[in-house]
């Protein structure tokens, strides 16, 4: 009979801390599932995120491609003869004994594609440099300043005449007068009448 009443104590015993090393496990795994439920709704809010992430870049995408599309139809529609075709002779002339000689048809498109007056940039470019005889820096016609101090420099010409080109219409717009240009030269100077008065020999 003591036997007996020792082996079912000692079974007891095994049994309890069996159901506590059960309830442990259980309150363990229940705080698992909780980490993993709040896992699984974070993940759902990125996963939504990169949706919306996705459908925008792909709206970006799409207009980027209108917008080249319809760069493209107006590029072409500048340069035919009897629109951008004088305007390009014109500068070209005008730039004739100048380094910048043969550039009219990279000034003119420049300006059609930034909405700016094609004969501008030919005339600054005279003011600022004797059109391209004596440069700020390498390619740098147009006597621009750099960020970081200093002056401005490109690698060719085209890439100097449409960085021109947009660096105005982002500045100052749809200008087609070097007076709607305030701040790009010294307050106050004659630069705005000499330009004025170059785009007119164009």
């Amino acid at each position: 009979m003591v036997i007996l009443l020792a082996v079912v104590t000692a079974v007891m015993a095994v049994t309890s801390t069996k159901l506590t090393q059960t309830k442990k496990e259980t309150a363990e795994q229940a705080v698992e599932i909780k980490r993993l439920k709040n896992e699984n709704k974070k993940l759902t809010v990125e996963n939504d995120k990169l949706k919306e992430s996705s459908a925008t870049l792909e709206d970006i995408k799409d207009r980027v491609f209108e917008i080249n599309r319809r760069r493209s139809r107006l590029r072409k529609w500048a340069a035919l003869p009897d629109r951008g075709g004088d305007w390009i002779g014109r500068i070209d002339q005008y730039l004739a004994r100048t380094p910048l000689g043969g550039k009219g048809r990279t000034f003119y498109m420049a300006a059609v594609d930034a909405g700016i007056e094609p004969r501008l940039m030919p005339a600054i470019a005279m003011i600022e440099s004797g059109g391209g005889r004596a440069n700020a820096n390498s390619n740098n016609f147009f006597g621009r300043k750099a960020v970081r101090g200093g002056w401005a420099a490109w690698s060719n010409p085209e890439e100097a005449i449409d960085n021109q080109a947009h660096y105005i219409a982002r500045m100052w717009g749809r200008v087609a007068s070097p007076y709607e240009m305030r701040g790009y030269a010294i307050p106050g100077g004659p630069w705005m009448s000499k330009v004025s008065r170059e785009m007119g020999r164009i």
